[in-house]
């Protein structure tokens, strides 16, 4: 799954991870900022410490290096800067400066081996330096040495990441997947909290969220693809757990019902269910987890420790009992059985237990060989190892087999032979499990013959191995369609397409049908006709790639052979006219919008969709008219109150604007949208103190959104609270940066994009925004 690529936009705390590069954002825009304050910093410690200086011509040459080090770096020749800096290192081993840019430019460069000894030379010569803990720890992830990635992570984390808030939030990021690793769930919980406290959520903390959540000892990339819907489902509840334990709790049904037998989501809404008061719910869920869990020592002493704040002393020494029965060498085994036995009396016996407990700590994590079967995919690099170990005695002979079998595949492929290809792919890639074109070619065989379960488990080798070829998560995704496995093939299609999607222009075509369609079948309705804007013209599939935005239009949360037959003529129109807003002919576009409405005029979202259309020329009276209508058609959607808040603010209608957002909040509680438009409206009518509720609530449910914190900022400045309304501004000023530069990559191609601005200024985070796989 997914491993952090810091070359990404780190200021968002996006961490896409399409392909680990380097760390360029990371160490160039901090850099300009407090590199100069640490030169200084580094010039007074070095001149204590060091207090020889060379002279002569060792200190002239040292000087000339130095300054075309510098020169080189600057110009952007890291080869040529990387040799300037080792040569001058030579002549002064002491020079932390040096250490440190050399070292970032060879982490720049995915030379981690070599960057690490850098950093280690950092932090002997100034132990104190926070940042360079941070970037020896980062090295050595990427090396796999995760053992002392984590004490080094740890130290720097320890001593502080200075003034650079993108230091921290990495170094935070990859030291939580160390603590999920090594079994620190609840610290892991702790640090991925404080990543997104002031961010975007970005995918791959949820996921690391989600394995904190569900116990699993693993690293993103380690964990099945298989997984990946569930993994992603949990880490959306984790954030809402984070930002809001109400509607997690209200979230906790859904997902149960999706996976009821999945191991620590019911001990996770048991904790939920306890920090709300209701303590009898919770103890419910815990007698569902030891059925799921048995073995699990955490959940008898969850539930001794309930009933011990129940008053129920009795029950909780039972529970505690059967967890150290279960972990008789657990200090909180023994603490939880101590605090219960002192409860109900036993003093004595309480001693012992407190005084074992204190023996045994710190607590041993246990690692549960369940979880880890249930998540991790085999390794292809150590079968191959494996491979070649046992045929290491015959390897010219294996060579020569393997040749003998690859090419009997290629010929059999070429001529269409697909069962002897794919038996002669299959018993040479026993022989060498690392060969990748031979995987990948087979994988092609199953799936273009149908044999979509096979096809999938050979991707998942593949991807693997090839985390970052987005044609095969297509394929892995497109497999998963076929197999009715909906919600993982969302998920490795949407990382195809960030990932680009490769092949014929037909086979791209394909991938972004079925994501568009997975994506309606989601609710994800915008994002779906996004999906869909270049894949019209005289292709074939046009009727279905029009029927699946008619879909998106009407807003039908259904694959196409779900939709009733009858409707098929109304979903195939609303496709035309959906095609015709992607290409801004509204002139084409309105008379059939017309003609359906007469046809079809109960149908909901049709007079929303014709509205909105009209906002996007600013015909207002108009697209007031048909949004009332839609009113009266779908009363129990937020959208036609978001729609009538937005336009009554834009028509300095205030008092009007008020009462439809909070209509549209008490209808969708988790609406960014709508407590941002309440924020407003009682911004203008001078409601500092509801402004300011509303705009918070706005930006916990998006804080990626710009305009939540211009507003916010705003809000803080009439309430004279002059460092609140900075920051708000300086969280503004990037947010907006970052979301221009989006909109220039995008342009104006799907239905109302120029119009997204006005008509809907935030989404929540739960919009489920594509997953980046590193």
């Amino acid at each position: 799954m997914n491993r952090v690529n810091d070359r990404a936009t780190v200021a968002s705390c996006e961490f896409p991870a399409l392909e680990r590069r380097s760390m360029q954002a990371f160490i160039a825009y901090p850099r300009a900022f407090w590199l100069s304050a640490f030169f200084f910093l580094l010039c007074f410690y070095v001149l204590t410490v060091y207090g020889q200086a060379p002279s002569g011509d060792t200190a002239k040459t040292f000087e000339e290096l130095a300054q075309s080090a510098t020169a080189a770096r600057e110009a952007g020749r890291t080869n040529d800067a990387m040799r300037f800096y080792t040569r001058a290192l030579e002549l002064r081993p002491e020079w932390s400066e040096g250490w440190w840019y050399l070292g970032t430019l060879q982490y720049d460069s995915d030379q981690y081996p070599e960057a690490s000894r850098a950093f280690q030379k950092v932090v002997q010569l100034t132990p104190g330096l926070g940042p360079g803990w941070s970037f020896l720890g980062l090295c050595e992830f990427e090396t796999r040495d995760y053992a002392n990635s984590l004490e080094h992570l740890k130290k720097g984390q320890s001593l502080g990441d200075g003034e650079d808030p993108e230091i921290t939030r990495v170094a935070k990021y990859h030291l939580a997947l160390l603590l999920n690793r090594n079994g620190d769930f609840e610290e892991a919980t702790s640090l991925l909290t404080a990543v997104f406290r002031e961010g975007q959520v970005s995918a791959q903390v949820r996921v690391a969220l989600g394995l904190a959540l569900l116990r699993v000892r693993l690293l993103p990339d380690e964990v099945d693809p298989s997984q990946d819907a569930l993994v992603h489902a949990v880490g959306n509840l984790a954030v809402s757990l984070a930002q809001n334990s109400a509607r997690a709790l209200e979230e906790f049904p859904s997902l149960l019902n999706d996976y009821p037998r999945v191991p620590y989501i019911h001990y996770a809404y048991a904790q939920a269910l306890s920090s709300a008061g209701r303590q009898e719910d919770a103890v419910r869920q815990l007698q569902e987890e030891a059925r799921i869990s048995p073995e699990s020592a955490i959940v008898p002493m969850e539930m001794s420790r309930l009933f011990l704040h129940m008053g129920k002393q009795q029950e909780a020494v039972r529970t505690a009992e059967e967890a150290l029965r279960l972990a008789p060498d657990s200090s909180r085994a023994h603490l939880a059985l101590g605090q219960a036995l002192k409860a109900a009396g036993k003093s004595e016996r309480s001693a012992q237990e407190l005084a074992e407990a204190e023996r045994l700590a710190p607590e041993k994590i246990r690692p549960e060989k369940r979880i880890l079967e249930m998540y991790a995919q085999q390794n292809p690099s150590n079968r191959a190892q494996e491979s070649q170990a046992s045929g290491a005695r015959g390897s010219a002979t294996d060579t020569r087999i393997f040749e003998e079998f690859s090419h009997r595949a290629a010929e059999a492929q070429q001529s269409g032979n697909a069962s002897v290809a794919i038996e002669n792919y299959q018993k040479a890639l026993h022989l060498r499990p690392q060969w990748d074109d031979g995987r990948w070619n087979l994988a092609m065989l199953f799936f273009s013959t149908e044999r979509y379960p096979e096809a999938i488990a050979a991707l998942k080798n593949f991807v693997e191995r090839k985390p970052t070829f987005g044609t095969g998560w297509a394929v892995m995704g497109l497999s998963e369609f076929e197999t009715k496995d909906y919600k993982n093939a969302l998920i490795h299609l949407e990382r195809g397409e960030e990932l680009g999607f490769g092949g014929s222009p037909e086979s791209v075509r394909t991938a972004r049908l079925h994501l568009a369609m997975l994506l309606n079948q989601d609710g994800q309705f915008e994002r779906a006709m996004q999906t869909l804007a270049l894949e019209t013209g005289s292709n074939v599939r046009d009727k279905q790639v029009q029927f699946a935005l008619g879909m998106a239009l009407l807003r039908i949360p259904f694959l196409p052979e779900q939709v009733d037959p009858g409707n098929n003529a109304l979903v195939e129109t609303a496709g035309e006219i959906a095609t015709l807003l992607q290409n801004s002919k509204y002139d084409l576009a309105f008379p059939k919008f017309e003609l359906l409405l007469k046809e079809y005029p109960a149908t909901p979202f049709l007079h929303y969709a014709y509205g909105t259309a009209l906002l996007a020329l600013s015909r207002y009276d108009e697209a007031e008219k048909r949004i009332r209508e839609e009113l009266k058609i779908s009363p129990q959607s937020e959208l036609p109150y978001l729609r009538l808040a937005s336009l009554a603010l834009k028509r300095r209608q205030d008092a009007e604007a008020l009462p439809l957002a909070q209509k549209a909040a008490q209808i969708a509680a988790n609406s960014a949208e709508a407590h941002y438009l309440w924020g407003r409206a009682s911004l203008e009518l001078g409601q500092d103190e509801a402004a300011i509720r509303e705009l918070e609530t706005a930006s916990k449910l998006s804080p990626g959104s710009p305009e939540v914190h211009f507003n916010l900022a705003k809000a803080y400045a009439r309430a004279k609270l002059p460092e609140k309304a900075e920051l708000e501004r300086a969280i503004f000023t990037r947010l907006n940066e970052l979301a221009e530069q989006q909109r220039s990559r995008a342009g104006n191609q799907a239905y109302g994009a120029h119009n997204a601005t006005d008509a809907a200024p935030v989404r929540n985070e739960g919009d489920k925004p594509a997953p980046q796989r590193p």
